[in-house]
């Protein structure tokens, strides 16, 4: 029997907890799921009570929520590095960036994909797509500029907010012009999907779409 079980819809925010269980060899099996269902399976529902992917089941009880889940596995497996820890002077940068890219980047990316989840129904969602695509650009150029000393977030560290920024990364819907343009977000998405860890979990991914 599995020690954990990730309950994963193909290409959502799943991806970032597979890859990262993927990088610690943890005894893991993935439950595949559906989201926009008014059926959803119990045992998923009963741990993310919004039927959000991903949802982790560990011997220590349900986890959801994406950074929360990244935080636990990284705390888990110390012997990975995947933490900046709290005696480290890089500790207060490197919960700024965790938070980021959870409170910042990630509302406006959901936006992207669903803009009817924040308007009322009828309502032209274009004006909204603008707006979120004009942050979007904003939050891109910070990010590209902190990663210019790369190609991780802490220089040659890989942590566990790589793999959080790479996964949303690789969705071309959220770059109106392409990632290209931001060649330090492209450089760093290229070296974390360019791991065998994280190509078996794009692989896994795209087979189950």
């Amino acid at each position: 029997m599995s020690e954990y079980t990730l309950y994963a819809a193909p290409n959502t925010y799943a991806l970032s907890s597979h890859s990262i269980l993927e990088e610690v060899k943890a005894d893991y099996k993935v439950h595949w799921v559906e989201i926009f269902t008014d059926h959803p399976e119990p045992n998923f529902k009963s741990i993310s009570p919004h039927v959000r992917s991903p949802a982790l089941m560990t011997p220590n009880g349900g986890i959801f929520e994406t950074g929360a889940i990244a935080m636990y596995l990284g705390e888990q497996f110390p012997e990975f590095d995947l933490i900046i820890k709290p005696e480290d002077p890089r500790r207060g940068a490197f919960l700024q960036w965790f938070y980021y890219l959870g409170t910042t980047l990630q509302p406006d990316v959901m936006i992207q994909f669903h803009p009817e989840f924040y308007i009322q129904k009828n309502c032209n969602p274009s004006s909204l797509l603008k707006a979120s695509s004009s942050r979007l650009t904003k939050v891109f150029e910070i990010l590209d500029h902190v990663l210019q000393k790369g190609p991780f977030f802490f220089g040659q560290q890989l942590t566990i907010i790589d793999f959080l920024l790479a996964m949303q990364t690789t969705w071309p819907e959220i770059f109106p012009n392409g990632i290209k343009q931001y060649r330090n977000l492209y450089k760093h998405m290229r070296v974390i999907t360019e791991r065998s860890t994280v190509q078996k979990i794009l692989n896994s991914h795209k087979i189950r779409e």
